[in-house]
């Protein structure tokens, strides 16, 4: 998918505090009681394969908002962030139509592991947003 080349720190809140923050860092937030917690749970791509485990939360703590989901690879070979936008949390995983399971290995990823830049952002939400239009060739085709 495309993207813009946005500056490449992360975006801050008035206290100048990165405003995305993994709940491991930001311990004043969590799950709301009674609402479906993802962490543990799979994440499915859209041809039911799993690309990975939710092993944290990324709240926008400006919006009291989650933002990402953090996902470990099926592999265990690193973990990438999941927009919340482009997924359905269930009882019993985590639903991505917009990409595979085997192409979760390709999101771009970050460089520090709790801090998320503008730019990293812009390329992993280019990743999904591309994919709900690439990841299967017939999802390029016409609809008619």
């Amino acid at each position: 998918g495309a993207w813009t080349p946005r500056a490449d720190h992360p975006d801050t809140d008035y206290e100048g505090l990165p405003k995305i923050q993994p709940v491991r860092v930001a311990t004043d937030f969590g799950v709301e009681r009674g609402s479906i917690d993802p962490r543990g749970l799979p994440v499915m791509g859209a041809d039911g394969v799993s690309g990975g485990t939710v092993v944290d939360l990324w709240i926008d703590i400006s919006e009291n908002l989650f933002r990402y989901l953090e996902v470990k690879l099926a592999d265990g070979s690193r973990n990438v962030l999941v927009p919340m936008n482009f997924t359905k949390v269930r009882r019993n995983g985590v639903e991505v139509k917009a990409i595979l399971g085997g192409q979760f290995a390709g999101v771009p990823g970050t460089r520090e592991r709790d801090t998320v830049t503008m730019l990293e952002e812009e390329k992993i939400q280019a990743y999904y947003g591309g994919g709900t239009l690439y990841a299967e060739a017939s999802r390029s085709e016409p609809l008619l």
